[in-house]
């Protein structure tokens, strides 16, 4: 692993990002009814706990922002059971997502890619109850533009 200093402010950027729920909201596809998802809201800090001891890779898709070491230690969170597939490594979302959710060694597929649509949800959480996988889907945020 590479030892660089990064700024105190990506810290910051990287702290209220995934500490505030309200910012980041991940809902649960594999929920038996999907209009239950609505109550269903978490952030990857409270997935992070909920699945860091389970047999199994934890994937994240495309994270806008990558967790790191130190923000793992601030939420005593492991990291030796998370992979990440970056946005540029991803040539068809739907695909990617459905190979995780079939492969036996994944056990948690977080999507924070733009979401998918109706049908393809559908399929990836069958996929999820087939395969025993749970499957997470980031709610995308509006953020206010900044003018300069």
């Amino acid at each position: 692993m590479y030892h660089r200093s990064v700024s105190n402010r990506f810290y910051a950027t990287t702290d209220s990002i995934y500490s505030n729920s309200s910012l980041t909201r991940i809902h649960s596809v594999t929920d038996t009814d999907i209009a239950e998802t609505e109550n269903s809201k978490h952030s990857l800090v409270q997935l992070m706990h909920q699945h860091q001891n389970q047999a199994g890779w934890i994937l994240l898709v495309a994270p806008a922002h990558i967790p790191d070491k130190d923000w793992a230690e601030q939420y005593q969170l492991s990291m030796h059971n998370v992979l990440m597939v970056h946005h540029k490594q991803i040539q068809d979302l739907a695909s990617t997502i459905e190979q995780a959710l079939k492969s036996p060694s994944c056990k948690v597929v977080i999507n924070f890619a733009p979401q998918l649509n109706k049908q393809q949800l559908n399929e990836c959480r069958k996929l999820a109850l087939a395969n025993d996988t749970w499957f997470y889907q980031c709610e995308a945020m509006q953020q206010e533009q900044l003018t300069h």
